[in-house]
């Protein structure tokens, strides 16, 4: 019977699992992996920072009004319930040297036996006495 010869056949057995491993490293590289996607920052609010006005302040302003605007609910519907304000869709910015205004809104969930309940907010805060001035409210769906 006619014997094939394999140009590998002088390397004996052994060698040719090394030839195999050798051309194998031979394939052309892999593409180097995507980087992962990170997950999207939380809705944040638009702060308006003129100068004078420290960042922090604004923020205070934010928080001081989002407490009233809370109450201010729970106090129109005093049933229990969760007030949710939505940070995405607030705006703070400076509208005199000592007064800022915080417009917003947010959602109102009473028990379970009522539907959910939209609101607007317009917040007047002053930044000399850290306090709140005005709120309006406006409620129902927009």
């Amino acid at each position: 019977m006619p014997r094939f010869s394999s140009p590998f056949s002088s390397f004996g057995p052994v060698s040719l699992p090394l030839v195999v491993a050798v051309l194998a490293g031979c394939t052309t590289p892999m593409p180097p992996p995507q980087p992962q996607r990170m997950p999207s920052p939380p809705p944040s609010t638009t702060i308006t920072a003129p100068q004078g006005v420290s960042r922090a302040q604004l923020e205070a302003a934010g928080n001081a009004c989002e407490k009233v605007v809370a109450n201010a609910v729970k106090t129109r519907y005093p049933q229990p319930g969760s007030v949710m304000m939505m940070p995405d869709r607030e705006r703070i910015a400076q509208q005199t040297a000592n007064q800022t205004s915080v417009v917003g809104e947010g959602v109102f969930e009473p028990d379970a036996s009522e539907q959910a309940m939209a609101f607007r907010y317009t917040c007047l805060y002053n930044i000399r006495t850290n306090r709140v001035d005005d709120v309006q409210m406006k409620y129902g769906s927009f």
